[in-house]
C-alpha cells in the first residue's frame, strides 16, 4: 500500500518503531534466557568470553527488530486499509440508499405535515351514538 500524506507516514514510521522496540525486548528476554541455560549445562558456551556473548545479544536484538518493525509495519497497513474500504463501501451504499442524514431529513419533513390536512380520529361516544340499538 501506497501512504498519501506525510502525516500518514509519520503514524506509521512511529507505529514501526514501536513494534521495533516491543520486538527487541521479546528477542533479548529469550536470548538470556537461552545464554542461562546454555551458560548452566554447555561447557562450549561457558567458554565464550562475555564480549562475543554481548553480540549474540546484540544480533538477537536487531533480528527482533526486525521483525516487530515489519509485523507492526504491516498491521498498520493493514487497519489502514480495512478504513480505506469501509469509508468506500459506507459511500457506496450512501450513494445507492441515501445517507443518515437524508433519511433523517426526510422523515422530519414527513413529521410536519400541515395538521390541517389530517382527519380527525372519531371520538368512542360518537362511534356509539352512529350505531343501532340492538334490542
Amino acid at each position: 500500500m501506497r501512504l498519501i500524506k506525510q502525516n500518514d507516514d509519520d503514524l506509521a514510521a512511529a507505529e514501526a518503531m514501536r513494534g521495533g522496540y516491543i520486538g527487541i525486548v521479546k528477542y533479548c528476554t529469550v536470548a538470556l534466557f537461552a545464554g542461562a541455560v546454555l551458560h548452566a549445562t554447555s561447557p562450549r558456551f561457558r567458554a565464550i568470553k562475555p564480549p562475543q556473548k554481548g553480540w549474540l545479544m546484540v544480533a538477537a536484538g536487531l533480528g527482533g527488530f526486525g521483525n516487530g518493525a515489519d509485523t507492526a509495519f504491516t498491521n498498520f497497513e493493514r487497519r489502514d486499509r480495512e478504513l480505506q474500504v469501509r469509508v468506500a463501501n459506507q459511500r457506496r451504499h450512501d450513494i445507492l440508499y441515501g445517507s443518515v442524514a437524508e433519511k433523517e431529513a426526510a422523515a422530519a419533513s414527513l413529521s410536519n405535515v400541515d395538521e390541517s390536512a389530517k382527519v380527525p380520529a372519531p371520538s368512542p361516544a360518537a362511534a356509539q351514538a352512529t350505531t343501532p340499538a340492538t334490542a
